[in-house]
């Protein structure tokens, strides 16, 4: 992908690149840059398939440290700066980072970390500087790593997926033509590094020669829509269905007809009367509304499409699937199942992932080989359950485990119940993901304590606060005496959703 990119900045150095406030860079300033950052990281050892970890903030330093990455031949680990500091320290650990590129306010998340070098950008500006302007000597093969991704994991830590340039190019290259050839504005970021959604409003445009529109860091939530209205308008616009519902209310008719040439809702479950209200806000010939779907492990994206009518269903359909991927619902031994019956989401082609970082055992149980590809292909079981509808369409029937999506971010619900194990004052719990797969959902905590004596919520949530993200907390906790049981003998999440 460096290569396109260094190709729109041959061919308009002087255009906009990134525009953060007031500042920006131009398409020639970001090459520079990061020719210089990966002149710096070779010296420092950077190389092909080597992690290099990125804890930055949105801000003009972050699209030349990634591509000054990808350009030394190595891949990065996004760390958000907001994740507690003991999952930081997890995933430099386990991704067996020897380099993180930070800033001095970070550091004290990071470190200690023996082995591990960090480059600071206030620190070490000048030698960064002093390196080479020009493209180094590099060669990125499509096998080649381009970034470990962290998702949550059912034994307590999170486990790192493994993205290739060649997965990555295929689906970029289609939402060139799905999203940014829908206008020349360019695309807002506003994700955290560390969810792969918003990956293709970082590169996307750039692509094609638009801006790249970093959005202030932090943002809350209440200040998305007046943000995003500042900007626009937009040839795309990428977000969680989540936020797409906030924008449903905080914009009015005008600025949603003119926000993009389209907006996506990707992440979650996608409820077709949220499509409808959108559509309805937006009028005719306003900003259209389109799905996509695809998990962390087929990079990013596997099938979408615009939304133009009713589908008849509660949820959207998942949409077509993009070009060099393949999608089947199968049953537990590999076989097709018939239309309109449920089945498991396998997910084929080039954006299969490499695997799990360090855990061969799982690899080869969610990246099998795909006995209707060609030889040494594999099929990823999704883990999402689906039919075929008459019309051709997919249609997503929820989770075959217990893993969900909380505001557009994949979730695990054992590693919120491991953690909660851990304190002191457990016995046992479980966690529960409420709502319907068409309404916004939360996450209660159903615990049982190990004294008898009154839990302390306060000191749960500070604990979970510790080790977990934001949206892994739950918002809801229940004192139990017991976890009831079906006749099966499986977790009875029916009677203890009542209790709520």
């Amino acid at each position: 992908m460096v290569e396109l990119i260094q190709a729109q900045a041959e061919r308009n150095p002087q255009a906009t690149a990134v525009r953060l406030g007031n500042t920006s860079l131009t398409y020639r300033e970001l090459e520079r840059r990061s020719n210089q950052i990966a002149h710096h990281l070779i010296g420092l050892g950077a190389g092909q398939d080597i992690p290099v970890g990125v804890c930055l903030r949105r801000g003009a330093d972050l699209l030349p440290v990634l591509l000054g990455i990808w350009k030394s031949g190595a891949g990065y680990v996004p760390l958000d700066p907001d994740h507690p500091v003991e999952r930081l320290r997890h995933m430099i650990g386990t991704s067996g980072c020897r380099l993180v590129i930070s800033r001095t306010g970070h550091l004290p998340a990071l470190e200690p970390t023996p082995g591990c070098r960090f480059l600071l950008l206030d620190r070490e500006r000048a030698d960064v500087d002093g390196a080479p302007a020009t493209p180094p000597a590099t060669r990125i093969e499509p096998s080649h790593l381009a970034y470990v991704i962290y998702t949550s994991g059912s034994t307590g830590a999170p486990k790192g997926v493994l993205v290739q340039h060649g997965g990555l190019r295929n689906y970029l290259l289609w939402t060139v033509q799905a999203y940014a050839a829908r206008g020349h504005g360019g695309a807002p970021f506003f994700a955290s590094l560390a969810f792969d959604l918003g990956i293709p409003s970082l590169y996307t445009p750039l692509l094609t020669g638009q801006p790249v529109h970093l959005l202030p860091d932090p943002l809350p939530a209440a200040d998305l829509g007046d943000a995003l209205a500042a900007g626009a308008p937009y040839s795309f616009v990428k977000l969680t269905p989540g936020q797409l519902n906030l924008l449903s209310f905080d914009l009015d008719p005008e600025q949603a007809h003119g926000l993009a040439g389209i907006v996506i809702a990707a992440g979650d479950a996608f409820p077709t009367a949220l499509a409808r209200r959108w559509r309805d806000l937006a009028g005719p010939g306003g900003t259209p509304v389109a799905t996509e779907y695809g998990p962390t492990e087929i990079t990013i994206g596997n099938s979408g499409q615009p939304i133009t009518d009713d589908p008849g269903t509660e949820l959207v359909p998942l949409g077509l699937p993009i070009p060099n991927t393949t999608m089947y619902v199968l049953t537990d031994q590999l076989e097709p199942t018939p239309v309109g019956v449920a089945g498991e989401i396998h997910i084929g082609g080039l954006g299969v992932a490499r695997g799990y970082l360090g855990d061969p055992a799982l690899t080869a149980d969610r990246f099998r080989p795909d006995p209707f590809g060609a030889p040494g292909a594999r099929l990823y079981r999704s883990g999402d359950l689906g039919r075929w509808l008459p019309d051709g369409t997919l249609e997503f029937l929820g989770r075959v485990d217990h893993q969900v999506k909380i505001r557009g971010y994949r979730v695990e619900l054992g590693e919120i119940r491991a953690v909660l194990r851990d304190d002191p004052q457990v016995r046992d719990a479980v966690v529960l993901a409420t709502g319907t797969p068409s309404r916004p959902r939360g996450l209660a905590a159903f615990v049982i304590a190990a004294t008898g004596q009154p839990m302390d919520v306060d000191r749960l949530r500070a604990g979970l606060a510790a080790r977990l993200p934001d949206h892994m907390i739950p918002a809801d906790f229940v004192a139990v005496d017991e976890i009831p049981l079906t006749a099966n003998g499986k977790v009875d999440t029916r009677t203890l959703l009542t209790l709520l």
